[in-house]
């Protein structure tokens, strides 16, 4: 039996890590008696001081207090890039709990980040020390160690901070079992092999917890006295509180506007991100120092990277590498936090401070290897987005890509994804381009990439892209083979975003320097531009020439694609012009040409063209399959635009086949989609679609909403012809709710503007349904003035489906008059078009009849549809 031995302990702070020498004694001295194993449990607290000027964190806060909550937690893990606040956090917490911890707290630096980590035996060392175990007690060897700390610490509510953690071998040990304890660990690594542990990930102060800090730090006095100067220094700062502590005592030597020049100075920021033994660039240096040579190498390459975001492949591409070992490089720089997630999975991006520390560390390397690394992105950016183009165009096999890398596109689906990917860091490439003197290239990478960003509808890129090439015409004029595509492809954007004005002025200009340039096929593209243009503004007298031009020189040249798009072109000059048959025949040769050279996305283009022009002779079934296998088209390209085209001429055909709920969750669909995509027009239209659907439906008060929105929208941007329908589309409504003087006036202006456009289908319409609402309230003479100004404006205009629907508002309307010679008149011109399109008998006797209208036997024949 072992004699008894008394040993003195003494409540004492104890430090981890060199940050104190021995114990400093703070309390009564307690006994510890092993012979009949009562103990005298110490309480350490050891804690470094609370952090007076913590800022925010609420909702980290909040995590770390369900962390603590959590059955499953073993430790608390807060995990971040270099100098955001980790320790600062786990402090925080550490002192807002530690009353729920009787046994006391304790703190380590395992300084895992450096050549020479704490180990975890030292660590255990001290830590029974710090709770009273005498020296000559705590075992040498590890595992006997090991044990001593887990007996020990089972069933003791201490906090513990375990800080700077490098690895999770450095940690595991350090966990007391039994759950008693909080373990807050904080790293620069991810640790993602630790188990059992809540894992909360520590970002970057939002804008206003950045400029609170600035407060704490420097005094408000400084910050509201110039508000605008300091969210710019947090902004400068990246809003990296290490930064912002910095920049704070920067404060109190120089004036606010004094640190944002010198901070507005890449080349100078992390420099003047230093103040006594504080320094970002110092932090960075830690985790730099700690990455193997590859990946050292891979960060600093990656800093080259023009865009917000990159990815394994372009990664591989500048370590000419194969994308598995760039895929490994990315995680390590990820674990290392180093990099940070992008929103498009599977992607990274940096730090605006990381990346200045990596472009420094990129520049220190030879001419040489820099200089190959640059040539090796370059490439990379310019040869994928001519893969992509010629994939999305169906051209991809009449070209022989050399040696260089280039992405690996295969299919539309991936030349879309790459554009969505790459198209922001291909598009700023032209700008390294142009300062490394290559001009040639950065033209080349401008005009493919404003016909990939057609293509996938991504606007804000197509701007972007425009824009540069707009420079170049700016700074190297006289080159007429750049010049006049890049200015197209801007007058193509603006007709997309429905700026026709601005559109038509442009290509006004365009045409004529194409003829200057007497080049053929330029005067081709320009001469189907300034065309298709002055269809979109109502005047298809004049487009029909140029288009006429634009076919006969593509024809001249053998440009098949170009051939297809001039024959699309006249199909619609025909189709304006009432002459259904011949713009479906032109339409059907665009389409064959479309599948012949490739061109999907023409191809769907054209088949929701056709289903338009089917539609309008009452063949619906036949419009349905064209729009749906073009919808399907457009959603593989990724275009939302397009997308958004389709399901709203879907929707229109499937309310014609009376389908009216799958038509309305189309339109509601596509509010959201435009309102995704930033197409606020298009949204509007979408509300006004719906609306017109909700009124059929009986559900007014939402129809009156959605109208209202629509209206708003529609007048503020200045569009016309949209706001003209939207006005239209509220005729039932206001007629349902006694305000016809209101609905008339509506009507009136709006079919002014469709004239006025050239737009006579719409003005058909318009009359056509105030006839049937004046005759629905007994008006039945204003109800045959509109129906007769219908049939007139659209004579011989007008789509034969349209001239057959207001012939049979013309019957019902006449024989309410009892008026016989003109009910004879009209079914006589009825029978014709019948006679001529037999299909949409049923879909016209079924539309009228589906609202409340009686159509008088014999008016449309007896055959079916």
């Amino acid at each position: 039996m072992h004699a008894s031995k008394i040993t003195a302990s003494a409540t004492g702070a104890v430090a981890v890590g060199n940050d104190n020498n021995g114990y400093i004694f703070t309390g009564p001295v307690t006994f510890q008696n092993e012979a009949n194993h009562t103990t005298a449990w110490n309480s350490p607290q050891c804690l470094p001081p609370a952090i007076p000027d913590f800022t925010g964190r609420n909702r980290e806060i909040s995590e770390v207090e369900i962390g603590i909550s959590s059955a499953n937690r073993m430790a608390i893990l807060i995990t971040g890039k270099p100098g955001v606040g980790k320790t600062s956090l786990a402090l925080h917490m550490a002192h807002k709990v530690a009353s729920r911890y009787h046994d006391g707290a304790l703190y380590a630096d395992l300084r895992g980040i450096e050549s020479n980590p704490t180990l975890p035996e030292e660590v255990m060392g001290r830590f029974l020390a710090g709770v009273g175990v005498a020296e000559d007690e705590i075992p040498a060897g590890s595992d006997a160690r090991l044990d001593r700390y887990r007996r020990e610490f089972t069933r003791r509510k201490v906090v513990i901070i375990l800080d700077n953690a490098g690895s999770e071998a450095q940690v595991r040990p350090l966990i007391p079992p039994g759950g008693e304890a909080l373990v807050l660990v904080t790293s620069r690594f991810n640790l993602s092999g630790l188990e059992a542990a809540y894992h909360l990930f520590l970002d970057v102060f939002d804008d206003e917890s950045s400029l609170n800090f600035l407060r704490k730090t420097v005094g408000p006095g400084v910050v509201d006295g110039d508000v605008s100067s300091a969210r710019r220094v947090g902004a400068l700062c990246g809003n990296l509180p290490l930064a912002l502590r910095i920049a704070g005592n920067r404060l109190q030597m120089a004036t606010i506007t004094e640190l944002v020049k010198e901070l507005t100075d890449q080349r100078n920021r992390l420099g003047a991100l230093e103040v006594g033994d504080l320094a970002v660039r110092a932090a960075f240096n830690l985790s730099f120092r700690n990455l193997g040579k590859s990946t050292r190498n891979s960060l600093k390459r990656l800093s080259l990277v023009p865009g917000g975001d990159f990815g394994s492949a372009l990664c591989a591409a500048l370590n000419d590498s194969d994308e598995r070992s760039a895929k490994s490089v990315l995680r390590k720089l990820f674990e290392a936090n180093l990099i940070e997630s992008s929103p498009r999975t599977g992607r990274y991006r940096f730090h605006d401070l990381i990346r200045l520390y990596a472009q420094e560390q990129f520049e220190c390397d030879s001419p040489k290897k820099t200089a190959t690394a640059s040539s090796r992105m370059l490439d990379w950016l310019s040869y994928s987005a001519l893969k992509a183009n010629l994939t999305l165009n169906g051209q991809i096999g009449k070209f022989d890509f050399p040696s260089a890398p280039v992405a690996n596109i295969s299919s539309i689906e991936e030349a879309a994804a790459w554009v969505a990917d790459e198209a922001a860091s291909a598009a700023a490439s032209i700008d390294l381009l142009l300062r490394a003197g290559d001009l040639a290239r950065a033209k080349a990478l401008a005009i493919q990439l404003s016909f990939v960003c057609e293509v996938v509808g991504d606007w804000q890129a197509w701007e972007d892209v425009v824009n540069r090439g707009i420079v170049i015409t700016e700074s190297h004029p006289g080159d007429p083979l750049f010049d006049v595509p890049i200015l197209t492809s801007k007058a193509n954007l603006l007709r997309y975003r429905r700026e026709f004005q601005s559109a038509l002025d442009l290509a006004s200009k365009i045409y004529p320097r194409a003829q200057e340039a007497q080049h053929e096929m330029l005067i081709a593209n320009a001469a189907k531009l300034l065309g298709c243009l002055r269809m979109d503004t109502g005047d298809t007298a004049g487009a029909q020439p140029l288009l006429e031009e634009s076919l006969s020189l593509s024809r001249k040249l053998g440009l098949r694609h170009e051939i297809g798009q001039a024959l699309y072109n006249l199909g619609t000059v025909h189709r304006a012009s009432g002459r259904t048959h011949e713009a479906i025949a032109h339409f059907e040769q665009d389409l064959e040409i479309c599948i012949e050279v490739g061109d999907t996305s023409g191809a769907a283009e054209t088949m929701n063209t056709l289903a338009l022009t089917h539609m309008e002779i009452g063949e619906f079934s036949t419009s349905e399959r064209y729009q749906r296998e073009a919808l399907r088209t457009f959603e593989s390209v990724g275009n939302p635009h397009k997308v958004s085209m389709v399901c709203n001429d879907l929707a229109i055909s499937l309310r014609h086949q009376g389908r009216v709920d799958g038509a309305l969750s189309l339109h509601l669909e596509d509010i959201e989609r435009s309102r995704a995509c930033g197409n606020i027009s298009g949204e509007a239209l979408a509300k006004a679609n719906a609306a017109v659907l909700l009124v059929e439906l009986d559900r007014d008060a939402e129809a009156e909403q959605l109208f209202q929105q629509a209206v708003s929208v529609l007048s503020a941007l200045g569009d016309e012809l949209r706001l003209a329908r939207t006005l239209l589309g509220q005729t039932s409504m206001l007629f349902k709710a006694g305000k016809t003087d209101l609905a008339l006036d509506g009507a009136k202006k709006s079919i002014d503007v469709f004239l006025r456009h050239g737009e006579v289908r719409d003005a058909v319409s318009a009359h056509e349904n105030l006839a049937l609402e004046f005759k629905d309230i007994g008006e039945n003479d204003q109800a045959l003035f509109h129906v007769e100004e219908a049939i007139r404006i659209g004579d011989g205009v007008a789509s034969p489906y349209l001239r057959g629907a207001s012939c049979l508002a013309a019957i019902i309307v006449c024989e309410n008059l009892n008026r016989p010679d003109l009910v004879a008149k009209y079914v006589s011109e009825l029978r014709e078009i019948v006679d001529k399109y037999p299909q949409m008998v049923s879909h016209l006797r079924k539309e009228y009849e589906g609202e409340g209208w009686v159509v008088p036997d014999g008016s449309i024949g007896d055959r079916d549809a």
